[in-house]
């Protein structure tokens, strides 16, 4: 990695990710509050799943990884809010998590689909749609493909702790296959962090 000799990284923490599905100013206040309650939910499901892939095999990681959870209850007991994260002070938020660099991902807006890449849009308000795609879901058992709006959705980015300098950035394309929505919440195709993973520096 270009500057791997510069930063001096022995441990760093995966966040949890900002994802989207809407822009809010389309929706009413209840639905905002909804929205985020599942953007919330959602972001620490693709954070939990990166680690996993990233922690796989240790004997091939150039660093310690935090483990998420010890991420994400230092986070809570600071009152960190986690849709904010990509925003905040990232030198502030590895003294606080005691970590020599974080992982920021944030996901473009993504739009429920039923039926894959060809179906049509859900009809109705935008929670509806979301509403409409989650219930389908539990009542067959099934999955509901999710459709990202453009190419290169999900945006990765190592900051380093010290200087607050992002040391490494990769944009991602997701296709559809790659993300689902079940019952219990998103669903990761066993590709979908394989990219990252490749391209990562500190996985050799």
């Amino acid at each position: 990695m270009a500057g791997q000799v510069k930063y001096d990284h022995k441990i760093i923490a995966i966040l949890p990710m900002k994802t989207a599905f809407i822009k809010y100013a389309s929706v009413t206040d209840s639905s905002i509050k909804e929205y985020r309650a599942l953007e919330l939910k959602y972001g620490v499901e693709l954070q939990e799943a990166l680690y996993h892939v990233i922690t796989a095999d240790t004997n091939r990681l150039l660093v310690a990884v935090q483990p998420w959870e010890v991420t994400d209850s230092i986070l809570k007991r600071a009152g960190v809010d986690f849709l904010k994260l990509p925003y905040l002070n990232m030198v502030a938020i590895a003294r606080l998590l005691k970590v020599d660099a974080c992982i920021v991902t944030t996901v473009n807006p993504i739009i429920p689909m039923r039926g894959g890449a060809r179906g049509a849009a859900i009809g109705g308000t935008p929670l509806a749609a979301l509403a409409a795609s989650l219930a389908s879901g539990a009542a067959s058992q099934g999955l509901t493909n999710l459709m990202t709006k453009g190419n290169k959705n999900f945006y990765y980015t190592l900051v380093d702790g010290k200087s607050g300098e992002d040391v490494w950035s990769l944009s991602d394309e997701v296709s559809s296959e790659d993300l689902a929505l079940s019952k219990e919440g998103i669903v990761c195709s066993h590709k979908m962090f394989w990219r990252f993973k490749k391209r990562f520096p500190y996985c050799d």
